[in-house]
């Protein structure tokens, strides 16, 4: 059984690596001094770079190799190789293996395994006193890595072959450890000459031959991803910082990681008093706190069971509601989310400003259509009074009929300050309630049927429309059915770009030798002024009872729905 003695030099727990290595079929020993009867095949010292002098100057009376210490990797001579901390399992088999094999199988192996390992690995001899040295090994990986090849750097000075080792530092580290036997770990720098430039960290150790070996690795690779990932960061960080949006970037506890310039002014935090310690639930009002909260626990379940823009209550650090409108995304493949938010409290106090003149101007509007409409009323009843106190029948007729007219006209601005909307009637109601109340004065036996279309009009076509409906259904009501029975049709209907009013009945007929145009009837006077007035066209059908048929375009901005006419 391969025996290894490990001499514990340095602070570290190497357990692991005892048990690692006895798993491995190999009879370990620890301990802190070499004993002075010793029976092993290798001893390994786990030691620190200041150290490393120490135990070269020692007779040991068997192979001996160094596991030195850099704090954050661990370099093994001979082997030449770097082992990362902590010791993967994969790396401790790798590098008994390469250790057992130089020191049983020969020089052969040992090369053909130097050759091969990822590692770069440059052996210097010391000439001119230590000033400057010639390489006498170098690697496959070195190889690769200084774009060279062995045999044409093998036995020449290395400040020939690069030149720039000097300002990189290096060559002082080799003359350093050259002199005093301490390895040590010459960090990540930029090398540069005419030919080749690239980032090297190197770990520098003397051999008890008095060579120095550089382990080094090729960085240039990972210093331009570091670069590239900088720039990045400081062109998302320019964004970040410039959108004109308080932005925060929140993680999945709520805390705050990160928030901008336009945070800090919106919030009257700092920065730091922000980043790492102020969950975003600090800053929302109560009212809204239940509903963001749900809203930041379903985003990260799936972000399409959230909105993405909201509007909140946002407490600054005096206490003052600002108004937010917010847009919350997922950074992909975190659980983070960034938040921009806009501050809205000036549009939405602007907003409800408006909102509440809107609704005194509404109250006022309805309070306006009230006193018309009694107005109107006071007038009807005065006509009323009138028409008792009268005793001549024609004039108690026309004071009716002037009464009638008015009614039209208060029922609409009853209508108006009933309904939602001040700006338009819905016209099917008033039709019918109209209607209804002609009849009923004049002809109870008479029989109506209405066909209204889902119609709204303003004030400025339903007055007129109702004026022209009254006279037209007061005259079949009055005169179409001598016997007191029938039946009276309002159709209201919305065609292309039209609309259609028709009122017709079953009755005696209008006679022959009435002309809308150039009758002198009050009624009829009425429904031809007013067709015009609403560029409307009237049309007469005297087939089976009498017909009208009045035409006006569609008033822009109107809501009118329904099939057209039949």
């Amino acid at each position: 059984m391969f025996r290894i003695l490990i001499v514990r030099d340095a602070d570290d727990d190497l357990s692991g690596f005892v048990e690692e290595l006895g798993s491995m079929g190999l009879e370990v020993s620890l301990t802190r001094t070499i004993p002075e009867s010793m029976e092993a095949d290798l001893v390994l010292v786990y030691t620190i770079p200041e150290k490393v002098p120490g135990w070269a100057a020692r007779d040991i009376q068997a192979p001996l190799m160094y596991l030195i210490d850099f704090e954050e990797d661990v370099v093994v001579t001979y082997p030449h190789g770097c082992l990362g901390k902590p010791i993967r399992r994969e790396e401790i088999r790798g590098c008994m293996d390469f250790i057992i094999k130089r020191l049983l199988l020969g020089e052969e192996r040992y090369r053909n395994l130097f050759e091969h390992i990822n590692t770069c690995v440059a052996v210097y001899e010391a000439v001119d006193d230590g000033e400057d040295f010639i390489i006498r090994d170098f690697n496959r990986a070195a190889e690769l890595t200084e774009d060279v090849k062995r045999d044409d750097v093998i036995g020449r000075r290395v400040t020939d072959v690069f030149p720039g080792i000097g300002d990189f530092g290096l060559l002082e580290v080799l003359r350093r450890v050259y002199r005093t036997g301490q390895s040590e770990h010459f960090p990540a720098a930029l090398y540069h000459d005419n030919r080749k430039i690239g980032w090297r960290d190197n770990f520098v150790y003397r051999l008890p031959s008095g060579e120095v070996v550089a382990v080094y690795e090729d960085l240039t690779r990972e210093k331009q991803l570091e670069e590239e990932l900088e720039e990045k960061e400081m062109l998302y960080r320019c964004i970040f910082e410039n959108t004109g949006a308080a932005t925060t970037i929140v993680d999945e506890d709520t805390t705050i990681v990160l928030a901008n310039r336009e945070f800090e002014k919106l919030s009257g935090y700092s920065r730091k008093e922000i980043e790492g310690r102020k969950s975003w639930t600090e800053f929302v009002v109560d009212a809204d706190l239940e509903k963001m909260m749900k809203y930041h626990q379903l985003r990260r379940r799936n972000p399409e069971l959230a909105p993405r823009r909201y509007t909140f209550g946002f407490r600054t650090r005096e206490g003052e509601v600002r108004y937010m409108q917010m847009t919350a995304d997922m950074i992909p493949g975190t659980m983070k989310s960034v938040a921009p938010m806009v501050d809205i409290t000036e549009i939405k106090e602007a907003d409800e400003e408006l909102r509440r003149s809107l609704h005194e101007k509404e109250i006022l509007l309805k309070e306006i259509h009230h006193r018309v409409k009694n107005n109107l009323q006071i007038i009807s009843s005065l006509l009323n009074l009138q028409a008792l106190s009268t005793e001549g029948v024609e004039v108690r007729d026309v004071l009716r009929e002037s009464q009638g007219r008015i009614k039209v006209m208060a029922m609409i601005h009853e209508h108006l300050y009933q309904s939602e909307s001040l700006a338009r009637i819905n016209f099917r109601a008033y039709i019918e309630r109209l209607v209804e109340d002609i009849v009923i004065s004049y002809g109870a036996g008479v029989r109506t049927k209405i066909e209204v279309d889902d119609v709204e009009f303003d004030v400025d076509t339903a007055i007129p429309l109702g004026l022209i409906i009254n006279e037209l259904v007061t005259n079949s009501v009055k005169y179409a059915f001598p016997a007191g029975t029938g039946t009276v049709w309002v159709k209201v209907r919305s065609l292309d770009g039209e609309v259609a009013v028709s009122v017709a009945d079953d009755g005696v007929g209008l006679p022959g030798n009435i002309d809308p145009e150039s009758t002198d009837t009050l009624g009829l006077t009425l429904v031809r002024i007013l067709t015009e007035q609403l560029d409307g066209t009237l049309t007469i059908n005297r087939d089976n009872g009498t017909g009208f048929r009045i035409t006006i375009r569609k008033p822009s901005g109107e809501h009118l729905t329904g099939e057209s006419m039949a």
